[in-house]
């Protein structure tokens, strides 16, 4: 039988994604959490099953918590990391330069968010740990790595449909994105979501959406 989730709290692209995600893996939705096998909640404070935080919040009294941060998330609105992202984006589409920040982001796109969160909630064979669990991408990215791409995208998007291609601009084609592959002085430490993704049936955390393909998904929405 499906496992029965009330899913409760900020109502935001996360939440929407999560609620299709488990319906996409079988799970009956209920309205109720006395009515739920498991019970979900983002971004609050009550005692629940799962309780999914942004990074830096307090915990709740919760089973499990798991802990966001540099999240993208088209068409998501401004919470869990989104805001810088969304800032650049929409800055680059209007001609303008972003302002320089130093921090390293681990960014990851929500769908490999929602992918593991579910994972987690349906799983019926072990028991989960009831430990806080930082959730956020493996690869350390600069600012600049990231803007030069959306920049490069947009560009290539305009010279597209204007059709004004040129020689330079068609011999200027995206990185891969960069990232840093160097030494990062503080990563975050995933290994406890890694753990508990592989004994909850899934093959540990190993975020599959490619950066430039995030890019890309926040270019349209920003459209």
């Amino acid at each position: 039988m499906p496992r029965s989730v009330h899913v409760s709290g900020l109502s935001d692209g996360l939440r929407e994604a999560l609620v299709e995600r488990l319906e996409r893996a079988g799970a009956e939705l209920v309205d109720e959490p006395e009515q739920a096998e498991v019970t979900i909640q983002i971004d609050g404070q009550e005692k629940c099953d799962i309780a999914i935080i942004p990074q830096g919040s307090e915990p709740p009294e919760s089973a499990i918590v798991i802990e966001l941060s540099d999240v993208i998330i088209p068409n998501g609105g401004r919470k869990w990391g989104n805001d810088v992202m969304t800032d650049w984006v929409n800055q680059i589409l209007n001609g303008k330069k972003p302002v320089p920040e130093s921090n390293i982001r681990f960014w990851v796109n929500v769908r490999d968010v929602v992918d593991a969160i579910s994972t987690i909630c349906l799983n019926k064979e072990e028991k989960t740990p009831n430990v806080k669990y930082r959730m956020c991408g493996r690869r350390a990215w600069e600012m600049e790595d990231v803007t030069d791409e959306i920049r490069v995208l947009w560009e290539r998007y305009n010279n597209s449909i204007n059709h004004s291609h040129t020689i330079e601009s068609l011999s200027e084609v995206p990185s891969p994105v960069r990232g840093i592959h160097s030494e990062v002085g503080e990563r975050p430490d995933l290994s406890s979501l890694h753990e508990v993704l592989i004994r909850s049936g899934g093959d540990g955390w190993h975020p599959l959406v490619p950066m430039r393909v995030s890019l890309m998904e926040m270019i349209a929405s920003a459209k």
